[in-house]
């Protein structure tokens, strides 16, 4: 299906998220910015079901479009889902570039509600950030995923705004990954940025790195605020 999908018009890579039992849970296109993220569904949605006889929702399918560096984010993409190990400190955007680490994550539940906390670092700079909401499985995902991402955005001024598209904990190859979808939007343009990490026994970690990984190669196009402007916020464990 992926191969399928590769040879429409504009698209330059594919990725199908499975359920482990043959249905598709989430289509990743990434394509140039010659046509329409719309017009490219469409493609998609009709391509399989001509083809193949598979028909996708078409809330499922989200295609990311990029200019100049299609081949780089698509390789990295297929990197991070395929390697063994996942290794945070590795660099993935040029030497200039600024990048964001994770330093720590906690979650705290009682009764019915839960917050999660998460602390980043930028440059030997910290600052944290906490979300709260309700206690279920799929609701602490996403309040990590949005942590991270409150936490990322007090090091940077302008350049729009990150919002949790979905985070889900799935299955690939037999192992365990969160994948998030992050949307940017800026200047009434929505770009997904798409990130993973395999699950190696500490899920609100992954999901942390996992949203640092959509996010971190795209950073280096934001301007940083003035140190004096972070919030700094005490060590956590990680």
């Amino acid at each position: 299906m992926e191969q399928t999908i590769r040879g429409l018009k504009n698209v330059e890579s594919a990725r199908i998220i499975s359920d482990g039992k043959g249905g598709i849970l989430e289509v990743h296109i990434v394509s140039d910015s010659e046509r329409f993220p719309k017009q490219i569904s469409r493609d998609v949605e009709s391509m399989l079901v001509a083809k193949l006889g598979v028909a996708v929702d078409y809330r499922k399918i989200s295609v990311a479009q990029v200019e100049d560096v299609v081949e780089v984010e698509s390789v990295e993409f297929e990197r991070v889902v395929k390697q063994p190990e996942f290794d945070d400190d590795v660099d993935e955007l040029p030497s200039d570039g600024a990048r964001v680490r994770f330093v720590g994550v906690s979650v705290a539940q009682s009764d019915l509600m839960a917050e999660a906390r998460v602390e980043v670092a930028l440059g030997g700079v910290t600052t944290a950030a906490a979300v709260s909401g309700a206690d279920s499985t799929d609701s602490v995902l996403r309040l990590i995923a949005e942590a991270t991402l409150e936490a990322v955005q007090r090091f940077f001024e302008g350049g729009g705004l990150f919002s949790i598209s979905s985070i889900e904990q799935t299955t690939i190859g037999g192992r365990s990954i969160i994948v998030v979808n992050v949307a940017h939007l800026a200047e009434r343009h929505e770009r997904l940025l798409v990130g993973a990490c395999p699950v190696s026994g500490d899920v609100p970690k992954a999901a942390a790195l996992a949203t640092l990984d959509a996010v971190n190669r795209f950073l280096g196009r934001l301007s940083l605020r003035e140190p004096t402007e972070y919030e700094i916020g005490p060590a956590s464990e990680s």
